[in-house]
């Protein structure tokens, strides 16, 4: 079957130009760390690449970009980094990605003093209350800068800022895996330490991530091995893979207001009674939504049979029975047992979203024909 393809949050397809660079990549199969002229030339084009990067990003003079396998590793290897004193307190945002919040949960088991910030009702971090929790032990603290559940924007460059106004000595890690291609960012501008971006998401390849770092020398060796990666992460560097995120982060083409655009089409399309969890202030090409008394992996394997595809919400967490975030916010469990996530890319039309939302009412009111729901 021909899907119609609406779960890019999750991932996305891969640009031809992105894969034409990882497969010419491919033929310069020498390894960057031996002496021979080819490998020096591999060695070079990495570089190469960690510049683009960074360029892309706004880092800082001394800053640098380490090469990871996901960002998921990215996530676990800054915590692991900055959360190490038994003595100071760390904070988290409760709308964190499970590799954040899975990680910081373990450490508070290892005995660390992690605290969780609360959650606006579209899925951001309450900054009043994560203000007041701030205090001369802080060390550390993890943002989200757009929610992979409901698509909510965190303001990174105000909230750093105030953070650091009350603690000057704080480290501000923001996870952008959402954020990158979406928003317009400059990472001196908004004043972080740490920063997260995955190729997968902006029509990269898998198996290639990163993790900017403002200043190497708040960072500790966590992979050992030949060197690699300022001796930061050891291992022989995935040289098509970089070359080809390299190649992704510069082809963005994302237009806001078309994304918007499409958004609302598609709501001004569903003709049934739904819950909107994607609220204001969040990024138009998440939507998060939910129908009563239907379960949305119910929806999803309907959706399916007629060549749609959604999810239910992260895809790291698709085999959970419920979602913490929403519960965070204060959906209903009858609504968070519903909810679907849709989030497509610049290749949609209004027509694909007209389709696709024509689609859930037939699904829908077959289902709720079928059960004899009354609405």
């Amino acid at each position: 079957m021909n899907y119609k393809y609406f779960d890019n949050a999750a991932t996305t397809s891969v640009n031809k130009e992105v894969l034409q660079e990882y497969i010419n990549a491919n033929n310069e199969y020498f390894n960057p760390s031996s002496l021979y002229t080819p490998s020096l030339s591999v060695k070079n084009k990495i570089e190469m690449a960690r510049e683009t990067i960074l360029r892309y990003l706004g880092g800082a003079n001394k800053s640098t970009f380490i090469f990871t396998s996901c960002a998921t590793e990215s996530n676990n290897a800054i915590l692991r980094n900055c959360i190490k004193r038994k003595d100071k307190k760390y904070i988290v945002s409760a709308g964190e990605h499970s590799s954040i919040y899975a990680t910081a949960k373990a450490m508070i088991e290892e005995g660390y003093n992690i605290q969780f910030a609360p959650l606006n009702s579209n899925g951001s971090v309450n900054q009043e209350k994560l203000f007041e929790m701030i205090d001369d032990k802080t060390a550390f603290i993890s943002l989200i800068h757009v929610s992979n559940e409901t698509g909510a924007i965190n303001n990174i460059k105000y909230i750093a800022k105030k953070c650091k106004s009350i603690n000057p000595n704080v480290l501000i890690h923001s996870d952008g895996v959402q954020a990158l291609h979406k928003l317009k960012l400059n990472m001196v501008d908004m004043n972080v330490d740490f920063y997260t971006i995955s190729s997968h998401k902006i029509n990269g390849v898998k198996g290639i991530a990163g993790m900017y770092i403002a200043n190497p020398n708040k960072f500790t060796p966590y992979i050992y091995g030949g060197g690699q990666e300022l001796n930061l992460r050891g291992g022989t560097e995935n040289y098509p893979a970089i070359m080809a995120f390299s190649k992704a982060i510069t082809l963005s083409n994302y237009d806001y207001d078309y994304m918007e655009e499409l958004k609302q089409t598609f709501l001004q399309n569903i003709s049934l009674p739904y819950k909107l969890i994607s609220l204001e202030n969040c990024v138009p090409n998440i939507i998060s939504i939910c129908f009563p008394s239907l379960r949305g992996e119910t929806l999803v394997h309907l959706l399916e049979q007629d060549g749609f595809l959604i999810g239910t919400g992260s895809a790291c967490n698709s085999k959970n029975t419920s979602n913490r975030v929403l519960q965070e916010i204060g959906v209903e469990q009858k609504y968070i047992l519903g909810a679907i996530r849709i989030s497509f890319d610049m290749n949609k039309t209004k027509d694909d979203l007209i389709e696709l939302a024509n689609a859930i009412n037939n699904s829908v009111i077959m289902y709720y024909n079928k059960t004899g729901y009354k609405f």
